[in-house]
């Protein structure tokens, strides 16, 4: 006998925005908002 588990999930996207003074201060401004269980896929830098 062979058992198959798997785990899914949502394909939901959210967008963050943040700001900082340097690119480093803003981009863990918005690294801070990511929820547990979230990852970033993509920034975009606009100065």
């Amino acid at each position: 006998m062979v058992k198959v588990i798997g785990k899914i999930a949502p394909l939901e996207v959210k967008e963050l925005e943040a700001e900082g003074e340097t690119y480093a201060d803003a981009k863990a401004a918005l690294e801070g908002q990511v929820p547990e269980g979230w990852r970033l896929i993509q920034t975009l830098t606009i100065a």
